[in-house]
């Protein structure tokens, strides 16, 4: 090799040495910073899946709760509405019997129209 040759590398090397150690700083800085983020990222996913596990089973609950209202809802108007029909039953057999009684009476008063039409004509 040239003594120019080797006199130019190592000014080459000397004036570019700076800017090779920038880029070398740089790729460092760079790859602390993106192992930084991914750490980050991973913290939020963690934080994001146990926020959503927590939402979760607080709707779950509720919809437990309003699953047993309902079902004690449903139940409720179950023997209610079985009481109701017991009663409307009932209704119904006071009514048959009301109206055989009026059916009776009704005979009786047209017997008593009878007799007394029966009198009114003897009298005559």
């Amino acid at each position: 090799m040239e003594a120019a040759t080797i006199t130019e590398f190592w000014i080459d090397l000397a004036t570019n040495a700076p800017f090779v150690a920038f880029l070398l700083y740089q790729w460092h800085i760079n790859r602390k910073d993106v192992a930084e983020y991914k750490a980050e990222i991973r913290d939020l996913r963690k934080e994001s899946k146990e926020e959503e596990s927590r939402i979760r089973e607080r709707f779950e609950a509720v919809i437990s709760d309003m699953q047993g209202d309902r079902d004690q809802l449903v139940q409720g108007l179950e023997k209610k509405i079985a009481i109701l029909d017991g009663k409307s039953s009932s209704l119904e057999k006071g009514i048959k019997k009301l109206f055989a009684m009026l059916e009776r009476l009704k005979e009786q008063i047209n017997e008593l129209r009878v007799k007394e039409e029966v009198r009114q004509i003897k009298r005559k």
